[in-house]
C-alpha cells in the first residue's frame, strides 16, 4: 500500500513538473503590421498580450514586431492612434501579420450638421460636437448640465440647484438685448425640450456657432443652434441589452456660516455703541449665559438634509440587414434636500427609435415620452432660505411639544413649520415627441426626403397652502389658497427636401433644397381660490374665486393672451463643393416668413458663405503632412435672424380686466388695448468667423481655434414710456449690439504599453458692446446697485459709487466729499468724487464690470490602467463681475437679519484699518446710510472660479472574464460631483448667476439660494 502511494506521489509530482514546465515555456510571435488603406507599414503600433497587459511591445520603423508570450493560447491586441484595434487569437502560431483599418470615428468622424451630416474632415463651419462619453457616469439630471464645460463658448449657468430649477444656456455670449436662447433641434425637429431628454439616450450633440453652419436655420439661429441626435440600433447586430444604475446622495453645502451666538450678541453691542446708544443690546450676564449654553442648531442646516438621487436606464438595441431598433427606458428620482414630506423631481423616459429599408426606400421613426413630476413646498425657496440664514444661533425653531416658534427676528413664521406643515405645489408634466422621416433614392446621387414631427406638451400645477400657527405669534396660510394652472402646447414641423451628391473625379459637389412649415399653438388657464376646506382643499361656503383666475379665451393677470398661435414658413438650401479635400466652399440660405410680422415685411432672407483650405493637402506640404499632421483654414460670413418677440405686435390688440371703475356701488370690468407697431420686423445678425484646425504627432494632438465678430442690428426692444401714458408700446427695431470673441479646443491622446491617457481642454471668451441705442440710455435698479444700457458699454454693466478706502480720522473727514445730508465717522466708506464738486451724488457713479462670464473653460482628463479607469473633469470661469447683496454684505441687514457671518468679521476698527467692510453701525444711523444705502463696488466681487465638477474611478472586468459570465461588458465605478471649488469669493457659490440667459434679473445673488449640492455615488454599467 505504501509502495502504491509512493508511485502515485512520484507520478503526480512528475505531471505537475511537466505542467509547470509547459506553462513556463514561452511562445515567440513575430510579424508585420500594415495599413489596410495603403498597405504601408505602421511604425509604433502597440502589440499587447490581453492575458498579461504588462507584456506589450511596439512595432519598429518597418512595422515589424516580436513578442514573447507565456501562454501560446492567449489573444494579441494590435492598436494605434487613428486605427481600429484588432484582436487575434494566437493558437500557438509563431507568425501573425496584421492589417489595420483607419478608425473612422477618429479621423473621419461623422458630424451632425443642419439637415444632414458631414465627415469631420469636410466640415468648414464652426461646429463643436459632444459625444455621448460626456454623459456617461455623471449624475446630471438633465442634458443642459451635462454639457457644461464640454464645448468652448457654450456657457451654462444656474440661479440655484433646486430640483427642476431653470438653467441658462448661451452660445458665444450675449449679442442681443432680448432673448439670447439658442435654437434646440432634436432628431431634426425644431423646438423640443432639451431637459426632457434622458441623457443616456443621446448619441451626440452638435453646437452650431457661426453663420456658415447655422444660417440654414435662418430666423432662429442668431443665438446659435444645438442639434441633438439620439441613439439608434446597429445593422446586422443581435440584440444588445444595456443597463446602467447610479445611486448616490446630494449633500447640501453652505459656503458661509454665522458667528457663534455669544459673538453675535457682542457684535450687536459694538454696533449699538458705534451708533451712540447708551445701553447695550445684551448684558454681560446674558452674553456669558449664551456662551455657557452653546450654540443652537443653525436654522439653515436644520431645514436641509442629504437627499437620495437615483438614475436607472435600460435599453435594447440591434438590427437586421435592413432595419435597426432601439428601445430605452429611464427613471430619475432626485429628492429635494428640504425636510418635511418628500419633495423633489421624478422623471420617466421611454423611447423607441426604428429604421427600416425597403430597396430604395428608408423610413426612420422616433417616438419619445417623458413624464416629469415635481413636488415642492408652498412658499418661496428664497424666502425660506433667507429666513433660515438670518437668525442668530441662540434661537430654536421648534420646542419639545412640537410647536413652531417665532422670535424677535422671525416675527411671523419660520421655515421649518412651512416645510413640514405648510402645504405643497405639485407639477405634473407630460411631453410626447415624435418624428417620421421618409427617404427615397431617385437615383444613386439624388434622393427625396419628407419629415413630419412635433411635440405635444401638457403641464399641470396644483398647489395648496395650509394654515400653520406659530408661537408666540404668527400665522402662515390663513387664506388657505388652492390654485390650479394648466398649460398645453403643440408644435408641428413638416419638411420636404431634395438632396444631391455626386463625385466627378476629384470634384465633390452636393446640394440640398427644402421647404418647411412650423406651427405652434398654446393654451393656458388658471383657477385661484381662497378659504377652501383646511384639510381637503375643496370649496366650502366661504370659498372665494380669485378675480385673477382666467380661461384660455381670456388674458392672464399680466394682460397677456391665454392662448396664442404662430407659424413660420421657410425655403432653405445648401450647396457645397470640395476638391481633393483641399479646397472647400459652401453656400447656404433660408427664406423665412413669420406670422409675427405683417405681410409686407414678413419674409426675411438669411444667407451665408463658407470657405476652407486644406493647406497640408498641397504637394509642397507632403513632408509636413507625413511627419507632423494636417492644417485646415476656414472662414465664414453670413446674416442670421431673430424673431423672438411676442405675437401680434404689428396689430392693435384688446383685452379685458377687472375693477376698471365703480358704478352704482359695484366694480365693473373694462377694456384695455396695446398699440401696434406695423413696421416691426426681423433682427439681423451679421457674423464673421475665421478658424484653424490642426493636428500634430500624426493625430495624437488635435487643435482648433476660432475668432468671431458679430453685429446684430434692428434689435427689437421695448421703448420707455412714462407711467401716466396708460399703456405699453410694442417693440421697435432700434438697437445694435456687437459681440466678438475667440475659442480654443485641444485634445491629446497617448496610448502606452499599459496606460492610455487623454486630455481635452477648451477655452472661450466673448465681449459684447452696445453700438446703438438711439442716443439714449437706460438705468435699471438691481437692489443696491444699477445696471446700465448705454452705447459703447457692455450690455447691463454695473453702475455705482467707487470706494476710496475709509475715513481713518476726524481730520480726514473735514472738507471731504460726502453724500448730501450725511454725517460720517471714522471707519465709514469714502467715495471717489468724480466731478470734483465737493459732494457725492449720482454724478459720481462709475461703470464697473459686466456680469456675463468670460474666459470660460473646461478640462477633461482620462486615464486607464489595466482594468481601472479614472476620469477628472474641471470647469470654471476666468472672469466675471458678480454682485452679492443684502445680508451677505451688510451685517444685521436693514433690521431684517440679525446675525453676522464669519466672513464679515473683517470689518473696520482702529486696529483693522484696511478691512473689507466698514465699521459696524445700527440701521438708520448716518453711518449705515452712507455705507450700505449708497450702492457701491463694495457689493461687487470677483466671480472667477475653478470647480472639480466630476471625478469617476471605475473598474471593468476583462473581456474574457465578462464573456465567461455571459456579459459583453461589466463596469462598476464611484463618482463625485462638485467636490472642490477654488475661488476668490468664499462665502457664496461662484457658479450661481444673478441673471438669466437674456441678462435680465430678479435680484442679485445673496444668501437666498437653494444650497449647492455635493454628490457622492456608485454606479454599474452592464451590457449583454
Amino acid at each position: 500500500m505504501l509502495r502504491v502511494h509512493f508511485f502515485l506521489t512520484i507520478a503526480l509530482l512528475f505531471c505537475g513538473y511537466n505542467h509547470v514546465a509547459a506553462q513556463n515555456q514561452k511562445t515567440q510571435v513575430s510579424g508585420v503590421i500594415t495599413s489596410l488603406s495603403d498597405n504601408l507599414s505602421l511604425p509604433g503600433a502597440t502589440v499587447l498580450d490581453v492575458s498579461d497587459p504588462r507584456n506589450a511591445v511596439n512595432a519598429d520603423f518597418d512595422g515589424r514586431y516580436t513578442i514573447a508570450l507565456k501562454n501560446g493560447s492567449t489573444t494579441l491586441r494590435f492598436s494605434m492612434i487613428g486605427y481600429k484595434s484588432v484582436d487575434v487569437k494566437v493558437d500557438n502560431k509563431s507568425v501573425i501579420n496584421v492589417t489595420m483599418d483607419l478608425d473612422v470615428s477618429a479621423l473621419d468622424e461623422v458630424v451632425v450638421v443642419g439637415y444632414g451630416t458631414q465627415k469631420r474632415k469636410k466640415v468648414v463651419g464652426a461646429i463643436d460636437q459632444v459625444n455621448n462619453e460626456a454623459f456617461n457616469g455623471r449624475p446630471n439630471v438633465n442634458t443642459t448640465l451635462a454639457l457644461q464645460g464640454k464645448a468652448p463658448s457654450l456657457t451654462i449657468q444656474q440661479t440655484n440647484s433646486e430640483p427642476g430649477a431653470g438653467l441658462n444656456i448661451n452660445i458665444r455670449g450675449v449679442s442681443t438685448l432680448g432673448n439670447n436662447s439658442p435654437l434646440i433641434v432634436i432628431d431634426g425637429i425644431v423646438g423640443g425640450d432639451i431637459n426632457a431628454l434622458n441623457p443616456a439616450d443621446i448619441e451626440s450633440v452638435s453646437v452650431l456657432k457661426d453663420a456658415g453652419s447655422a444660417a440654414i436655420y435662418g430666423s432662429r439661429a442668431s443665438n446659435g443652434v444645438v442639434l441633438i441626435t439620439t441613439r439608434k440600433g446597429s445593422k446586422g447586430k443581435p440584440m444588445a441589452i444595456q443597463y446602467s444604475s447610479l445611486v448616490g446622495f446630494n449633500t447640501p453645502k453652505f459656503f458661509t456660516a454665522p458667528v457663534h451666538g455669544y459673538e453675535n450678541a457682542m457684535l450687536r453691542n459694538e454696533a449699538a455703541y458705534n451708533s451712540g446708544e447708551s445701553t447695550a443690546v445684551f448684558t454681560a450676564e446674558k452674553i456669558a449665559e449664551l456662551k455657557a449654553k452653546g450654540d443652537t442648531e443653525w436654522f439653515a442646516e436644520e431645514i436641509v438634509k442629504p437627499a437620495l438621487q437615483l438614475n436607472q436606464n435600460l435599453s435594447f438595441s440591434g438590427g437586421s440587414e435592413n432595419s435597426t431598433y432601439l428601445v430605452s427606458m429611464g427613471y430619475l428620482d432626485q429628492e429635494s434636500n428640504f425636510v418635511g414630506p418628500k419633495k423633489g423631481m421624478e422623471r420617466y423616459n421611454f423611447r423607441i427609435n426604428l429604421t427600416n429599408e425597403y430597396g430604395k426606400f428608408k423610413l426612420t421613426s422616433t417616438l419619445a415620452y417623458s413624464k416629469q413630476k415635481i413636488s415642492d413646498h408652498s412658499s418661496s425657496t428664497s424666502t425660506l432660505m433667507v429666513d433660515a440664514f438670518r437668525v442668530p444661533l441662540y434661537y430654536t425653531q421648534k420646542d419639545k411639544d412640537g410647536n413652531f416658534l417665532t422670535n424677535d427676528v422671525l416675527q411671523q413664521f419660520n421655515s421649518l413649520g412651512i416645510l413640514e406643515k405648510g402645504g405643497f405645489r405639485k407639477y405634473d408634466n407630460d411631453d410626447i415627441f415624435g418624428a417620421f422621416n421618409a427617404e427615397y433614392k431617385l437615383t444613386s446621387d439624388l434622393k427625396v426626403k419628407g419629415v413630419f414631427g412635433g411635440r405635444a406638451w401638457s403641464g399641470n400645477m396644483y398647489a395648496r397652502t395650509k394654515q400653520v400657527n406659530f408661537l408666540p405669534q404668527g400665522i402662515y396660510g390663513a387664506d388657505r389658497d388652492t390654485n390650479e394652472e394648466n398649460q398645453k402646447t403643440l408644435d408641428l414641423n413638416t419638411q420636404f427636401m431634395l438632396e444631391y451628391a455626386k463625385t466627378f473625379g476629384n470634384h465633390n459637389v452636393s446640394a440640398l433644397v427644402g421647404v418647411s412649415n412650423e406651427n405652434r399653438t398654446e393654451r393656458r388657464s388658471a383657477l385661484y381660490t381662497k378659504f377652501n376646506d383646511p384639510d381637503l382643499g375643496t370649496p366650502t361656503s366661504e370659498t372665494v374665486i380669485g378675480k385673477n383666475s382666467y380661461t384660455s379665451n381670456g388674458t392672464d393677470p399680466n394682460g397677456n393672451p391665454a392662448s396664442s398661435k404662430s407659424s413660420l414658413n421657410s425655403l432653405f438650401g445648401r450647396a457645397g463643393y470640395d476638391y481633393k479635400d483641399k479646397y472647400f466652399a459652401e453656400f447656404s440660405f433660408r427664406y423665412d416668413g413669420s406670422s409675427k410680422f405683417r405681410d409686407e415685411v414678413r419674409w426675411g432672407f438669411f444667407p451665408s458663405v463658407t470657405v476652407g483650405y486644406g493647406l497640408t493637402k498641397e504637394d509642397f506640404m507632403e513632408s509636413y503632412r507625413d511627419n507632423v499632421g494636417n492644417i485646415k483654414l476656414r472662414s465664414s460670413y453670413g446674416v442670421l435672424g431673430n424673431q423672438n418677440v411676442g405675437n401680434y405686435q404689428y396689430q392693435t390688440t384688446y383685452f379685458t380686466f377687472q375693477n376698471a371703475y365703480g358704478f352704482n356701488n359695484s366694480a365693473l370690468s373694462g377694456t384695455g388695448y396695446n398699440f401696434a407697431n406695423p413696421d416691426i420686423q426681423w433682427e439681423k445678425a451679421a457674423t464673421f468667423n475665421v478658424g484653424l484646425d490642426a493636428d500634430f504627432f500624426k493625430g495624437a494632438l488635435s487643435f482648433s481655434f476660432d475668432f468671431f465678430d458679430k453685429v446684430t442690428s434692428d434689435i427689437l426692444v421695448p421703448p420707455q414710456v412714462p407711467g401716466v401714458y396708460g399703456t405699453d408700446l410694442p417693440d421697435f427695431n432700434s438697437g445694435k449690439v456687437g459681440n466678438r470673441g475667440w475659442e480654443l479646443t485641444a485634445t491629446y491622446r497617448h496610448k502606452g504599453k499599459a496606460v492610455n491617457q487623454s486630455l481635452t481642454v477648451n477655452f472661450g471668451d466673448s465681449k459684447n458692446k452696445v453700438l446703438d441705442f438711439g442716443g439714449q440710455e437706460r438705468l435699471t435698479g438691481v437692489e443696491e446697485l444699477q445696471v446700465i444700457l448705454r452705447e459703447g458699454l457692455p450690455f447691463n454693466s454695473y453702475v455705482g459709487l467707487k470706494r476710496d478706502g475709509y475715513f481713518q480720522s476726524v481730520e480726514e473727514i473735514q472738507g471731504a466729499a460726502v453724500p448730501e445730508g450725511i454725517t460720517v465717522q471714522p471707519g465709514d466708506n469714502r467715495y471717489v468724487d468724480v466731478n470734483k464738486d465737493g459732494k457725492i451724488d449720482d454724478n459720481d457713479k462709475f461703470v464697473f464690470g459686466n456680469p456675463f462670464p468670460r474666459y470660460t473653460f473646461g478640462a477633461t482628463y482620462n486615464v486607464d490602467f489595466k482594468n481601472f479607469d479614472l476620469s477628472i473633469f474641471i470647469q470654471g470661469v476666468g472672469k466675471r463681475t458678480m454682485m452679492i447683496r443684502g445680508e451677505l454684505v451688510e451685517p444685521f441687514h436693514y433690521n431684517y437679519g440679525m446675525t453676522m457671518y464669519t466672513h464679515q468679521l473683517d470689518y473696520w476698527s482702529p486696529q483693522n484699518p484696511d478691512a473689507r467692510y466698514p465699521r459696524l453701525a445700527n440701521n438708520g444711523t448716518q453711518s449705515n446710510t452712507n455705507n450700505f444705502r449708497r450702492g457701491s463696488d463694495m457689493y461687487l466681487y470677483d466671480g472667477a472660479y475653478a470647480r472639480l465638477k466630476n471625478v469617476q474611478l471605475g473598474y471593468s472586468l476583462s473581456p474574457d472574464t465578462a464573456e465567461k459570465l455571459g456579459m459583453s461588458k461589466f463596469r462598476v465605478y464611484v463618482t463625485g460631483q462638485n467636490l472642490l471649488t477654488l475661488s476668490k469669493v468664499k462665502f457664496v457659490d461662484p457658479e450661481l448667476s444673478e441673471f438669466n440667459n437674456s441678462m435680465s434679473t430678479n435680484g442679485a445673488n445673496s444668501g437666498r439660494a437653494y444650497p449647492t449640492q455635493v454628490y457622492y455615488g456608485m454606479g454599474i454599467d452592464v451590457s449583454f
